[in-house]
């Protein structure tokens, strides 16, 4: 009988320690994901190409998300070409339940470079373009609140064709999208 109790009482906190992962809103509401993404144009192929991720609101606040080291082109119509090496990041402050969407302080750099060093916990890369070969530089900081309306893209150009893109999606307990955030899967 000892053995069947502890065997409960272990599949109890079990159940307990799972419903305490999956998210969860305020009296019944919808949870609520905020998909986001950096894009740009392959350099080698031409094709947009870029990271998009999604993540629970309520996991957000204070978080930074670090994008991979990218190289990027942009050719003038006389055919010369420079070359960049990317390096990006986002930031987000306070994100706050708004009527109709999410307000949401958001924080994102793109450093556009020679080379690009990324030394991020366990990761540690570098990327160079060679010196005989023109380069890209920029350097750009874009600190704001925005409003995300559900299922509304809202987008934020940089130089050299890059752009990230951010939209709140409500999901339901299936954890299904009632909302459809139309930001490309790269």
């Amino acid at each position: 009988m000892r053995s069947f109790s502890l065997f409960a009482l272990a599949a109890l906190l079990t159940v307990a320690g799972c419903a305490g992962v999956a998210p969860t809103a305020p009296s019944g509401a919808p949870a609520v994901s905020i998909v986001n993404s950096l894009t740009f144009d392959h350099a080698m192929t031409g094709k947009r190409d870029g990271v998009r991720t999604a993540w629970p609101m309520d996991k957000l606040a204070g978080s930074t998300e670090y994008f991979p080291l990218s190289q990027i082109k942009q050719c003038e119509p006389g055919g010369t070409c420079r070359w960049g090496v990317l390096d990006a990041k986002r930031r987000f402050g306070a994100l706050r339940a708004v009527p109709g969407g999410v307000a949401a302080e958001i924080d994102v750099t793109v450093h556009v470079d020679r080379t690009q060093h990324a030394d991020r916990n366990d990761l540690h890369a570098a990327m160079t373009i060679p010196a005989d070969v023109g380069a890209l530089q920029s350097r750009r900081q874009d600190k704001r609140e925005v409003v995300l309306p559900f299922g509304k893209v809202v987008p934020i150009d940089f130089e050299h064709g890059i752009r990230y893109e951010l939209c709140a999606q409500r999901i339901n307990a299936a954890r299904q999208g009632i909302d459809q955030c139309p930001i490309a899967y790269l």
